[in-house]
């Protein structure tokens, strides 16, 4: 069984060996500069371990012994599961990590936004020491909408009631009981956007949550709101946001995730001061780094006993 770990991960002696205990393992310990290495990296494996590279028809079809890939994250949309699956290759993804890692950091982001944190340290190291650039507003008594619940969404449920804030949410499965557990209250997306303070998105990509907020919910929030978002870059209409920005239709952003990544150098965003971008590093914390990886090889390990775990295509094990 070759094993190939085709970009960059977290992996410690401890993992390695693991892996070393699996088959045949080839590591590589950076990010594709293009399509052509990535295949080459693949081309002869039977398992891949991949992190943020996409995995498209191409590259499956340039694989012809690849029987498994193991994903070192949650999402899958960067992977061709309908080719896949057609090749009978298994995908197995990471479903439950970093739920304490995201939601502490949609309150990083959102804390940054409202005190300015980041303007207050530039400006400082330029030598401006002036307090009323930087009057700002705290988060007790505000309203916080999340939009979707489950762990994550939920966990930063929990955060929003140690400061105090009044919580809105959107879910598909809304009901008394859970409104109850969860000390919220459940509402459309029309009255989230209307009522809330902070808008954080919490959903996975899919057809029906692409550009869930584009220009006309923006336009429906409080113009001294801030949204962020955590989930996928794709949920928000980029274009749309960037122009309710100008236009101080909505108060600021705070985005770890963009509709393409690596963020593009001549986006309008960089030049923003209403805005705190990171590089789609929420999840990024030592704790979730070895939750991840230990998940992803437990996947390749269950699938070479037979038993494949946490399948995103279960349709080729149907099939």
């Amino acid at each position: 069984m070759k094993i190939v770990v085709a970009d960059s991960i977290f992996l410690t002696e401890e993992y390695r060996k693991r892996l070393e205990a699996l088959g045949e393992l080839e590591i590589y310990d950076s990010v594709p500069v293009s399509q052509e290495e990535f295949i080459k990296r693949i081309k002869d494996a039977e398992v891949v371990i991949v992190g943020r590279y996409g995995v498209n028809a191409r590259a499956l079809r340039s694989a012809p012994k690849l029987k498994m890939i193991s994903l070192w994250q949650t999402g899958f949309d960067n992977v061709d599961l309908e080719t896949a699956t057609e090749s009978g290759v298994i995908v197995s993804n990471v479903p439950s990590y970093a739920f304490d890692s995201v939601a502490e950091f949609v309150f990083a982001l959102s804390l940054d936004l409202l005190r300015r944190v980041h303007l207050a340290d530039m400006n400082l190291r330029k030598g401006l020491f002036d307090w009323k650039y930087y009057v700002g507003n705290q988060l007790m008594s505000k309203t916080i909408g999340v939009l979707g619940t489950g762990e994550i969404g939920k966990r930063v449920i929990e955060i929003a009631h140690g400061f105090n804030m009044n919580v809105l949410s959107v879910t598909a499965h809304p009901s008394s009981d859970k409104e109850k557990a969860l000390g919220i209250k459940f509402v459309d997306l029309d009255t989230l956007l209307l009522e809330s303070d902070i808008v954080t998105l919490h959903v996975p990509l899919t057809p029906e949550t692409e550009h869930i907020i584009g220009a006309r919910e923006l336009a429906k929030m409080k113009p001294t709101a801030v949204l962020i978002n955590t989930a996928r870059g794709k949920v928000v209409d980029e274009a749309a946001l960037i122009e309710a920005l100008k236009e101080k239709k909505i108060a600021g952003a705070g985005l770890d995730v963009f509709e393409k990544e690596p963020l593009p150098m001549d986006s309008p965003l960089l030049e923003m001061h209403n805005v705190v971008l990171t590089p789609h590093i929420a999840f990024l914390s030592e704790e979730s780094l070895d939750e991840c990886t230990y998940m992803s090889i437990e996947n390749v390990e269950m699938f070479i006993k037979g038993k494949p775990q946490n399948v995103v295509n279960s349709s080729v094990i149907k099939g």
